[in-house]
């Protein structure tokens, strides 16, 4: 080796050398340093973070000693730790401030000068045929294991690349496909609007994720390959508890429960860009806004929702009543829709609201039967004159517990399905009374369409 290349060679190792030892030192500060908090147990972020930022200290220390030997695998391993990691992560600050960008930045270009020094010293020393300084060994480590951390780290790029996002996402930022997605497995209704959405999955959708929407809040897992799911309408969230607040390296955790104590749901949520307390935040104002007394109430009491007693709280019976027990106010609603006219008496009369009879219900009198229900705000009614009547067809599946759609049908195919309570005595009395009218002022042109339709 001429006495040029052995100067040259000299300045590019003591380059090499000391860029490596500045590296070392950093990183045995931050470990002790970080060694120290641990051990006080006292810190504004979460342990998950601290042991986070431990192992990357670590990885730089590895690193740093690596490229002290010459290793030009760990020198560029310790370049993307920096730039993935800058200084200000690795000490735990929760926001980079205008000195933190500098250092940030003054780290990341002395690795970059100090890989290219170890592959120009490397280069100088290949050409003479003269043997690297430093021990062999602690390259060849360097090179396994920076090479199986980069190597993983690729492939992790690669999953997240085709895997589900890891952000918590707005609802205009919801795809056409996530939309379907959640339509087909029944998490989206109708009408329904998405405000925020977010999968945990790594491979797939039905792994597990949150959603909160103008109506509902919820999330869904997988158990025993089985997608479960459970959600809380908005206007009956009674508390909101922070299990985990979260950090970089974990989702936040939030216990949202209503009415009852088995009435919960477990939201896991993206920390990233704190839309997490967005989300939260969201939902308690709409809740706020829809919540009613009648639910206070039990939420207060801590007990699951009895709605018949929500009803009667509100004036409504559950079951048919006569006229002589309509209230004046429900009385009033009835002739300001035009549904019941000042000459008729009320024959019997069925709501299945639970705040309003608006919600929904049916109405005989002496000269009508028929029945209403509200739909997007709007109220859908259906009428037909006794002596009208086609057919009353009961139905051939029961939704237990809230009622049954029998289908009244007139002329011209025209036709309602009406709410009534699940098929009892008194519900097939009322449908054979009604029936029994009709026949009575039945004329042969009216059954003549009737056979026709």
């Amino acid at each position: 080796m001429s006495e040029e290349e052995d100067l040259r060679c000299a300045s590019l190792r003591r380059k090499m050398r000391s860029i490596a030892t500045f590296f070392i030192i950093i990183s045995i500060i931050g470990v002790l340093g970080a060694l120290v908090v641990l051990g006080a147990g006292e810190r504004g972020g979460s342990s998950d973070e601290l042991w986070g930022q431990i192992v990357v200290v670590f990885g730089m220390l590895f690193a740093a000693i690596g490229a002290w030997h010459g290793s030009r695998v760990t020198a560029f391993f310790l370049v993307l730790l920096l730039l993935v990691s800058p200084l200000s992560a690795i000490m735990g600050y929760a926001e980079l401030g205008k000195v933190d960008w500098l250092r940030s930045g003054l780290y990341i270009t002395l690795s970059i000068v100090m890989l290219l020094s170890a592959a120009r010293y490397h280069a100088v020393m290949r050409s003479a045929s003269q043997t690297v300084g430093g021990a062999p060994w602690v390259r060849w480590v360097g090179k396994v294991l920076s090479g199986a951390v980069i190597a993983v780290c690729a492939i992790g790029v690669l999953v997240l690349s085709v895997s589900p996002s890891t952000m918590l996402i707005k609802g205009a930022e919801i795809s056409d496909s996530q939309s379907v997605w959640l339509s087909e497995n029944g998490f989206l209704e109708d009408g329904e609007r998405p405000i925020y959405l977010y999968f945990d999955g790594l491979f797939s959708h039905e792994e597990g994720g949150a959603l909160l929407t103008n109506k509902y809040v919820g999330s869904w897992w997988q158990e025993e390959n089985e997608l479960q799911a459970y959600w809380i309408e908005l206007g009956q969230v009674c508390d909101v508890k922070t299990i985990n607040e979260g950090s970089f390296t974990s989702d936040a955790v939030y216990q949202v429960h209503g009415p009852g104590e088995d009435h919960w749901v477990q939201v896991w949520l993206s920390t990233e860009n704190n839309l997490h307390r967005d989300f939260i935040s969201r939902m308690k104002t709409i809740n706020d806004r829809k919540m009613r007394s009648e639910i206070q109430h039990f939420c207060d009491e801590n007990r699951a929702i009895d709605w018949v007693e929500v009803a009667e709280m509100n004036g409504i019976s559950q079951g048919f009543v006569g006229g002589d027990d309509i209230s004046e106010t429900q009385r009033t609603w009835l002739i300001e829709r035009k549904f019941l006219l000042e000459r008729e008496a009320v024959l019997s009369f069925y709501s299945f609201g639970q705040f309003s009879i608006a919600e929904g219900g049916n109405l005989l009198t002496d000269e009508y039967f028929g029945g209403w229900y509200e739909a997007d705000g709007e109220i859908e009614s259906w009428w037909a004159k006794i002596g009208e009547i086609c057919s009353i067809t009961a139905p051939a599946q029961t939704d237990e517990g809230s009622g049954e759609f029998y289908r009244l049908t007139g002329e011209n195919d025209s036709w309602i399905d009406l709410k009534m309570p699940t098929h009892n005595d008194e519900t097939s009395a009322l449908v054979d009374r009604i029936l029994a009218m009709n026949s009575e002022r039945e004329t042969e042109e009216h059954r003549a369409a009737c056979e026709l339709s």
